[in-house]
């Protein structure tokens, strides 16, 4: 995939309120899918999706941990894209 691609792939997942949602609680700590749907107060099989979402650009990584999945945010796609943001304003 071309960083181009990846760049519009990205601007997609967080172009979503949950999944923005979804990225400012995972950068205070990693969560299990069940809190991220109780914070977001939605379902969990829509809170998957969304992390699916992320997850396929690169934002998050998930875990097994028993019963549950606890999910993280991977940051370095966002750090690309600030910096492409960046340099088309010069």
């Amino acid at each position: 995939m071309s960083n181009t691609t990846a760049r519009k792939d990205i601007f997609h997942a967080v172009g979503d309120g949950n999944r923005r949602r979804i990225i400012e609680l995972l950068a205070e700590r990693p969560r299990t899918v069940g809190e991220l749907a109780a914070e977001l107060g939605i379902a969990q099989p829509s809170v998957s999706q969304h992390i699916t979402v992320l997850r396929e650009v690169g934002l998050t990584a998930s875990e097994r941990r028993g019963t549950s999945t606890v999910v993280s945010l991977t940051p370095e796609p966002l750090r690309d894209v600030v910096a492409w943001c960046l340099a088309q304003v010069k």
